[in-house]
């Protein structure tokens, strides 16, 4: 009988738990795609960079999504039991809350596994590779990118138009506007060409002229040129950063400033916070028939918003130095915990035995 109720609601749960995760990752992965092809339309990054950046931001996006996929999905299930009164037949055919909690136990630690080697390495891994993705693909950008007849803005915001391309690398009559401060200068150029010293592009220009100057000035400087080189693109990230968010965990681990140390219990967070969730989902979505299905769930939700925000601010706090080093951002799990504790004992009247207990004393 427990075998088969055990299935059961696994099943239900794999489904929905599928079905969440998919339309959550759906929701994101498409804001992000939004946004990379914005920047592809404003001249940031080439149409080559699309596909690798949207599968890695996918990755990254699960440390996000498995926490609260499996805590959504786990009250939606049980929210479904309770309204149609099964959750009232199972229990009342001998089997405890507590049965609920066996059937997670073996997921739940899959599940955590699966997103502290998501957490810890994986996403790392993503966001340094969508950063390289990006580096790399404006360094070796193709000559795809800079299409005849159309005016193309560059990453410094420079205007670029040619009238023909020849030999797929030779841009004819070609115009370059580029905003210098309070002043814009101006080369045109017979012909123009891509080509590459060391890890950068350039553009550079023959037998053309360039103009200097402020707009409604007649003072503009005028260089006639046999070739003119200029950058194709500005790197604008000094290579002495230090992204944080990418640093391998073992150099975390050993590491003794603050905001490493904050980066360290953030990528612990999520498994961390998937168990208490987990825990919390059970006597949250504990209802009766007229309550409704959802009423756990939009409180679910809130809790969750809740936590998560905490989270980010516990962990502001740390880096700044604002909260005791010995707490960290512990302190919001621990809290976190506490209350899952309160609701767990008050699902099983706990509080109401021991005041009955207190009264027969």
């Amino acid at each position: 009988m427990n075998k088969i109720l055990g299935q059961y609601f696994l099943k239900e749960l794999a489904v929905t738990w599928f079905s969440v995760t998919f339309i959550l990752l759906v929701v994101l992965a498409t804001n992000k795609f939004a946004d990379v092809i914005g920047d592809i339309a404003s001249g940031d990054l080439p149409p080559a960079s699309l596909v690798q950046i949207i599968l890695y931001s996918s990755i990254d996006y699960l440390v996000i999504l498995i926490p609260l996929s499996t805590f959504l999905s786990i009250l939606i299930v049980l929210g479904r039991f309770y309204k149609d009164q099964e959750m009232t037949a199972i229990l009342s055919s001998g089997i405890g809350p507590s049965f609920i909690y066996r059937i997670l136990i073996l997921p739940m630690i899959v599940l955590t596994i699966a997103l502290f080697s998501i957490s810890v390495y994986l996403s790392p891994e993503a966001r340094k590779n969508i950063e390289f993705s990006k580096q790399n693909a404006l360094s070796n950008i193709g000559i795809e990118f800079f299409e005849p007849g159309r005016f193309i803005t560059l990453k410094d915001r420079s205007v670029f138009y040619s009238k023909e391309r020849y030999d797929d690398n030779r841009f004819v009559e070609v115009f370059l506007q580029t905003e210098l401060g309070d002043e814009v200068s101006v080369v045109t150029a017979e012909y123009a060409e891509i080509q590459t010293n060391t890890n950068d592009n350039f553009l550079v220009f023959f037998n053309g002229k360039r103009y200097q100057g402020k707009p409604g000035d007649i003072d503009f400087r005028i260089l006639e040129f046999s070739e003119h080189q200029l950058p194709l693109y500005i790197n604008e990230k000094n290579e002495t950063d230090k992204d944080i968010s990418t640093e391998n965990f073992n150099l975390l681990l050993n590491a003794k400033d603050l905001e490493s140390k904050a980066e360290l219990q953030w990528r612990l967070s999520p498994s961390i916070a998937l168990i208490i969730l987990v825990l919390l989902s059970i006597p949250l979505s504990r209802s009766s028939p007229r309550q409704g299905q959802y009423g756990g769930l939009v409180l679910g939700i809130l809790i969750y918003m809740i936590y998560v925000n905490l989270l980010g601010a516990a962990r502001v706090w740390f880096e700044q130095g604002d909260s005791p080093e010995i707490y960290g951002i512990w302190w919001v799990h621990a809290v976190a915990l506490a209350f899952t504790s309160l609701m767990i004992l008050s699902s099983y009247n706990f509080f109401s035995r021991l005041k009955q207990r207190g009264l027969r004393n």
